[in-house]
């Protein structure tokens, strides 16, 4: 059994070899990618990805690491710097998304957290039981297992300290594959190993009782003065519980980019304490502020720590920002300004490749957690990036050569690990643990072959040894300490080509992601994230999947995206929750909505099959009436919803002109962004003159009552006419009652009128629980694997639903989950005798790996008769690959033409042979249901074997030495921009 089957086999569903899975996985807020971008080989790039349920899945997972060799890389949000949760050597990471359970412990003040679980998920528990974190780091939204593994500081710390400060007990699976439990010293195994002796699986943190919190500001003119009021409050004890300091640029950009109560221009001390302790810490507050000429006022909490992440978004308005954070003892901090003042100009000054400014946290010990940011005029895509991130190595050796060290290892700094982990830990100084050796000890003797997160925090001896090119970049980069830009300007620059790569698969979408500060915000309001929460269906982790193609394509020269990776990132419901809390304001929704229709233009128009009304429901269809009913295309496969709506009618002497299933209101082309084949449509519409259009399905209403009136005026469309869901006309003419307990499933494209009817069923005696998810039905098309996991999700959270959508309950039941639509639960309590006739059809599995077999084979065999062809026009690759696409384009499109023509005629014959004596109806039911099949292998399909294969051929009958990078990347273009010729064709796929 191989590696891939071995997990599979084990984990199922919580295994995952997908591209946008592992390229997801590569990324974390600091510039490891771009040290990747710019020429060292980490192998950033997971080979597989598994997401852990429980303890036992854990203890399997480092088994069979073990027995595979195969290294292991613990991620949770990935909000550190340094690589922690990036792997170094490829093989497995373990996404800890789905262990996020929370228990609270209030007699003993301690909540028992899972290692995924977020720490304002923590807070936010504590809370409800009259406590809250004594602690947190300043990313709030990074998981519980990342802050105990990297020990950081944050919020919080000048009175609790760092983290390990905070944790009454630590369980971990080690080496070994064994779990253990490690309290007190043994503690310093764990917390600031960064996941290389163990894998973190439940945490104990300690709480404090709950009180609000005050904030008061003091603003000071200049540094010294800053200086001294920090000494007052470690020689004064002041019982504050935060306290933060702000550079002049800093407090300028947050102030005027998030409305910031800062005195702009001017260093800002914010402090924060309970506010039981008002009348204690107020009166030493202003004394400070008396002493070192400081102006008092009123701060805010409420969403002030977010602010944290505010300085990452405010400053990169300029240009990138190069962000470096270490620890220091107080008395060294105007030594460090001095120091880094000579290397990159003065403080406080924020403009690109000009100035720095500092961010600074207390610690009780004495220690400052000191953020030094500085910008830089290049973007980090640009291949001189290297050079301005050598100002983080200057940064960094100015922390050192004073005593302190950097808050966390990873990748960067072996050799100041006991830096880190001994001279400046202080919490296991106090208790005479010598931090560092202890890990360094255990690490030898349990993971001797650095199966745990290699590359980190120790130097590595047998893998990830990459990551010791860092160093010797590092050390060329001090070379040039006085002159950065000199060697910057004699070096050749330019755009990496994979972020050229990225560009071209994901449009504007690439150059918005390269803005993502990797806060993880977006994470925690996602609310499919909640429903699946896998790495790429969170924003974060949609940006991380384009930093994760550039990465890919310079490791290995070629990188090919299908369709269905594309739509598996895009296929969300745009809610616009994230929107409403990224700090670097990015309009993610709409991103996705253009990302979206990529694909969706892509896809061709399925042929539709006209329901036929029977006879009975004659007196019921009248094309005289001026209310219509809109059945569309989408309830072409639902027949029993059509007919128990009309029987409802029927019941309620109603008289409907009926438009039948062939119709198609848009829907797709509105969600897509596709204004112009929408206007198309309106127009073929333009014969529906009503004074009220009943609609069955939420998309239809959504389409008529916004686009409509959106676009009437661009389609040269007049009507008007109101928009009523069928529920909605239902519950205000029929009466009945009833005191059921309702889970009312409001899929997304009928929250508009969803309130509407929950108040209706109400006033009718049910007890309705509002249910929000989408489905994915509609969608299903080009989301991939999510619309069916989206389902299956909400089914196992509520075995019963009552849905508005009538595809989405076609689509709960396909996948297990006992459901119904609204209109069906209102026709048993009218009595009527509901007979459900869903015309379905399932392609077999056996097909679907024929089919792809069969394409790949015809595309391969149409480009073999011309490898000769292609093989004389190699001398032309050096002209670049856009002359050369040019040259050889007309030999792919001739290719591929042939292949849209015998590829179709091979599935005609297949669909004869297999289903040639079903009747027509039958037929064009299964017509439809391969030509989806179909569209959707085209969107997953993966043409780098194919290609390699080809290369292969052209090798054998040439001696032309030519770019097998350019030659590969150009056939990987055309063969992509053509397939739509093979869509194209599926619209005469008839037998």
């Amino acid at each position: 059994m191989t590696l891939r089957d071995e997990l599979e086999s084990r984990f199922r569903e919580n295994f995952s070899d997908a591209l946008v899975e592992r390229l997801s996985h590569s990324v974390d807020m600091g510039f490891v990618p771009e040290l990747v971008w710019s020429g060292i080989k980490i192998n950033v790039i997971p080979d597989y990805v598994v997401y852990p349920q429980n303890t036992e899945d854990i203890i399997d997972l480092v088994k069979i690491g073990i027995s595979n060799n195969v290294p292991l890389t613990p991620y949770g949000r990935g909000t550190n710097r340094y690589g922690n949760a990036i792997p170094a050597d490829g093989g497995i990471v373990l996404d800890f998304s789905k262990m996020n359970k929370i228990e609270i412990d209030e007699a003993n003040r301690i909540a028992v957290a899972e290692a995924g679980a977020t720490w304002k998920l923590v807070d936010i528990a504590a809370q409800q039981k009259g406590l809250q974190l004594r602690t947190f780091p300043s990313s709030y939204d990074s998981t519980v297992g990342g802050g105990t593994a990297g020990d950081a500081l944050g919020v919080g710390s000048y009175e609790y300290g760092f983290i390990c400060d905070n944790i009454a007990f630590v369980e971990m699976v080690n080496p070994k594959g064994e779990i253990v439990r490690l309290e007190g010293k043994d503690l310093a195994i764990v917390c600031g190993a960064e996941g290389t002796t163990g894998i973190i699986t439940k945490v104990g943190i300690k709480l404090r009782p709950f009180s609000s919190t005050e904030s008061l500001v003091i603003s000071f003119e200049d540094f010294e003065k800053v200086y001294g009021a920090i000494g007052e409050f470690y020689r004064e004890v002041i019982p504050a519980w935060h306290i933060q300091v702000r550079g002049p640029a800093i407090s300028s950009y947050i102030h005027d980019k998030f409305r910031a109560t800062l005195d702009p221009g001017k260093w800002n001390m914010v402090v924060l304490y309970p506010s039981t302790r008002s009348s204690i810490v107020e009166p030493k507050l202003y004394k400070i502020a008396q002493t070192y000429n400081g102006k008092v006022f009123e701060g805010e909490w409420t969403g002030w720590w977010s602010f944290n992440h505010g300085v990452n978004a405010a400053l990169r308005s300029k240009g990138l920002l190069i962000h470096q954070h270490g620890l220091l003892h107080y008395t060294k901090i105007k030594d460090l300004i001095d120091s880094i003042q000579r290397d990159l100009g003065n403080i406080g000054v924020l403009e690109p490749n000009k100035g720095f400014d500092l961010d600074i946290d207390l610690e009780r010990r004495e220690v400052l957690l000191v953020n030094a940011f500085t910008q830089v005029s290049l973007n980090p895509v640009d291949r001189k990036i290297i050079y301005d991130l050598a100002k983080n190595t200057l940064m960094m050796e100015d922390f050192v050569k004073l005593g302190g060290s950097m808050l966390s290892v990873g990748m960067f700094v072996h050799k100041y690990a006991r830096n880190r982990l001994s001279t400046m830990g202080k919490t296991f100084q106090d208790l005479g643990v010598d931090r560092y050796e202890v890990m360094k000890k255990y690490k030898e003797e349990m993971d001797s072959e650095e199966i745990f997160n290699p590359g980190k925090v120790f130097e590595p001896k047998k893998r990830a040894k990459t990551v010791l090119e860092i160093v010797d970049k590092q050390n060329e980069a001090l070379k040039f300490r006085f002159g950065i830009g000199i060697a910057k300007s004699l070096s050749p620059g330019g755009e990496v080509e994979g972020y050229k790569v990225a560009k071209k698969y994901l449009d504007i979408f690439a150059d918005y992601a390269l803005t993502c500060i990797d806060c993880a915000m977006c994470v925690t309001v996602c609310p499919q994230y909640r429903l699946i929460p896998q790495w790429p269906y969170a924003p974060k982790g949609m940006f991380d999947f384009t930093r994760g193609i550039i990465s890919y394509f310079e490791l290995h020269d070629t990188v090919d995206i299908p369709d269905s990776t594309i739509a598996e990132i895009s296929g969300c419901h745009k809610c616009g929750l994230c929107d409403g809390v990224c700090p670097a304001r990015i309009p993610i929704s709409t991103l996705l909505i253009k990302l979206n229709s990529l694909v969706a233009r892509k896809i061709p128009e399925e042929p539709t099959i006209d329901i036929r009304i029977p006879d009975y429901y004659k007196d019921v269809i009248s094309d005289d009436s001026e209310i219509g009913l809109w059945l569309g295309r989408y309830l072409s496969d639902n027949p029993s919803i059509v007919y128990v709506t009309l029987d409802l009618l029927k019941r309620l002497g109603l008289k409907v002109k009926v438009f039948g299933t062939s119709k198609d209101s848009g829907f797709m082309d509105y969600i897509s962004g596709n204004g112009n084949s929408l206007i198309e449509k309106i127009k073929e519409n333009s014969n529906i003159n009503l004074l009220e259009l009943i609609t069955i399905s939420p998309e239809d209403y959504k389409t008529f009552s916004e686009a409509y009136r959106e676009y009437s005026k661009l389609a040269g469309y007049s009507n008007v006419f109101e928009v009523v869901p069928i529920e909605v006309r239902l519950l205000k003419s029929i009466q009945f009652e009833g005191n059921d307990e309702i889970n009312l499933h409001v899929a997304c494209f009928s929250s508009s009128y969803a309130d509407e009817i929950i108040k209706r069923l109400r006033e009718k005696g049910f007890k309705v629980k509002k249910i929000e998810g989408c489905s994915g039905a509609i969608l299903e098309r080009n989301l991939g694997k999510r619309s069916d996991r989206m389902a299956k999700a909400l089914g196992e959270t509520y075995p019963n639903l009552i849905t508005l959508c009538p595809l989405a309950e076609m689509k709960f039941r396909s996948v297990g989950v006992n459901a119904k639509s609204l209109i069906e639960f209102i026709a048993e309590k009218a009595g009527i005798i509901i007979s459900t006739q869903v015309s379905s059809f399932k392609v077999p599995d056996e097909d679907k790996k024929k089919i792809n077999d069969t394409l790949l084979s015809s595309i391969l065999a149409s480009l073999n008769k011309r490898t000769q062809v292609i093989a004389d026009t190699l001398s032309f690759i050096s002209s670049g690959p856009d002359e050369y696409k040019k040259i050889i384009e007309p030999i792919i499109v001739e290719a591929m033409d042939e292949v849209s023509q015998s590829f179709v005629q091979g599935i005609k014959t297949m669909l004869s042979n297999e289903y040639g004596n079903e009747d027509l109806s039958k037929k064009s039911i299964i017509t439809s249901t391969y030509v989806k099949e179909i569209s959707s292998i085209l969107l997953s399909i993966s043409l780098e074997n194919v290609i390699q294969e080809l290369i292969n051929v052209i090798k054998t009958i040439t001696n032309e030495k030519f770019d097998e990078k350019t030659l590969s990347s150009v056939l990987l273009d055309l063969i992509r921009d053509n397939e739509n010729k093979i869509r194209s064709s599926l619209v005469s796929l008839s037998f």
